[in-house]
């Protein structure tokens, strides 16, 4: 049987590939006898069919190193299994070739992936969301609002759309549908009439405590004790028929998506066969379908009091409250049922004995002074979706000695690294294009520098204090460099080796 214990997509919800007419959805390893696999899961764009789809994937391991490269054909719209390496953890799939039998239907070329802006979700605390709910109701299970973008429009399941397509690809729900029943006029005059009708017709509720459940069979086998047979029926009817019947309603729910559904209607049956597990696992699986992760470390702050969260996705951290390891802190996917976003201004100010953090790929932006006097602190797993380091994110992180910024961060506060004073390699991600003021002001060990994109400006003091800065690796020619606007105060810049890279 399949144990299903990873994700290791490293995909960019906000990033798509001009034109292309598939999505990948989902990639996650599985281990059968001993052995591991990648599945991968296409969705079509379009309502044309492709027939196969021509993958580059990249394997890295748990340290992000290179855990080698693939060059695959898969289905579109069918789970595929292929071999991965055994020490894979993390994979990044970039689509090259789309097929439909001999006809080429799209190729990747020099195309670069365009970023998307954020997709809006659906909140419970929506005025609307009742009415979105019900308009939604056997049609598709609302996750996301609908946006149209230029040359696509996105489901409230998350799925890209090519602008033509009339019909989801994922969930086969109509644009136009979706146009109709989202719209805030129509919603609101929707929620207005329904208000009305219940005002007119309030639904009555009945409430049976088990109490009254007890009292009821008590006097039924006082009146009827001569009805032995008719008492077994009821008594299987109310314990185990009915139950039975809830359960597997919930089993349904559970299976076509409605997790809040299947939630509410385990979580009635309390003890009832395992319905308490039941509960947990479609709490789960909700948290997996929220976040796009297979394994997700879901926590309440209940369970762990030093953790608050916002309903935008803020996440606070009391350190005088945890009781856990700083050899390896894990950040949370989701707190209280909401995912983690961001981590709030100091989130881990003068946390002297914290050594190593993994964050989750559901984070996008680091608050200012994340790291703030972190002065043990030898290495940061980032996740796949983090975008922005805050101001002051590792200064006086003492400890550090190398870093590597993703391509997917674009936005550097001012004195990220400043004063981490062993710091001594660094390389910055394709996402920077500019070095803000005092990032690496004071970092005295600091002997290379690497860009992964072309900068167009080093601004004052960014350098600052860097004696044994030797080289700096360039992504272009010696004019393009003599182009880069420098800032006040970056005399190490002046007799540092420039290493181009073309």
């Amino acid at each position: 049987m399949d144990n299903e214990i990873k994700i290791i997509s490293d995909r960019e919800q906000k990033e798509y590939l001009p034109c292309c007419p598939v999505q990948v959805k989902q990639n996650t390893v599985t281990e059968e006898n001993g052995t591991r696999q990648l599945k991968i899961v296409i969705v079509p764009c379009t309502d044309r069919t492709p027939m196969q789809c021509r993958l580059t994937l990249s394997f890295t391991d748990a340290r992000r190193a290179d855990a080698g490269t693939e060059e695959v054909t898969v289905p579109v719209g069918e789970t595929a299994a292929l071999p991965c390496p055994a020490n894979a953890v993390y994979v990044h799939s970039r689509v090259e070739q789309v097929r439909q039998d001999e006809t080429v239907l799209w190729e990747r070329g020099d195309r670069a992936p365009l970023q998307l802006p954020e997709q809006a979700v659906l909140w419970q605390t929506d005025p609307l969301y009742g009415q979105i709910r019900r308009e939604c109701e056997g049609v598709v299970q609302p996750v996301f609002r609908p946006d149209t973008l230029d040359g696509l429009w996105r489901c409230t399941c998350g799925q890209i759309n090519l602008e033509e397509t009339p019909v989801c690809g994922h969930c086969h729900t109509g644009h136009r549908w979706l146009e109709e029943h989202f719209d805030e006029a129509y919603l609101t005059e929707e929620k207005r009439l329904y208000d009305e009708m219940m005002a007119k017709n309030p639904a009555k509720k009945v409430t049976v405590s088990r109490s009254k459940i007890e009292s009821d069979r008590l006097k039924m086998i006082a009146i009827f004790s001569g009805m032995g047979a008719a008492l077994l029926l009821i008594v299987l009817l109310v314990t185990l028929i009915i139950p039975s019947v809830k359960y597997s309603r919930a089993d349904a729910l559970l299976e076509e998506g409605d997790f809040d559904g299947a939630i509410a209607l385990f979580t009635d049956l309390e003890s009832f066969r395992n319905a308490d597990e039941r509960a947990a696992d479609a709490t789960y699986r909700k948290a997996q379908h929220m976040t796009g992760l297979s394994d997700v470390y879901l926590t309440t702050s209940a369970k762990e009091p030093w953790y608050s969260i916002t309903e935008d996705g803020v996440l606070s951290f009391r350190k005088d409250d945890y009781t856990g390891s700083w050899d390896l802190f894990v950040v949370p996917d989701m707190v209280d049922g909401v995912i983690v976003r961001e981590l709030d201004r100091n989130f881990f100010l003068n946390c002297k004995d914290l050594v190593s953090v993994v964050l989750t790929d559901c984070l996008e932006v680091l608050g200012e002074q994340t790291f703030f006097n972190c002065e043990s602190l030898t290495t940061v797993h980032f996740g796949a979706n983090l975008h922005t380091l805050g101001p002051r994110t590792f200064i006086n992180c003492y400890a550090l000695t190398d870093i590597t910024v993703p391509d997917t961060i674009t936005k550097i506060g001012l004195r990220a690294f400043n004063s981490c004073t062993s710091l001594r390699s660094v390389h910055l991600g394709s996402g920077i294009t500019s070095v803000p003021s005092y990032l690496f002001s004071c970092c005295y060990s600091l002997e290379r520098v690497s860009f992964g994109a072309p900068i167009t400006a080093v601004d004052e003091f960014a350098f600052s204090e860097c004696p044994r800065l030797e080289k700096i690796y360039y992504p272009g020619t010696a004019s393009d460099w003599k182009a880069v606007k420098i800032g006040e105060e970056n005399q190490a810049l002046e007799s540092v080796e420039i290493v181009y890279e073309q």
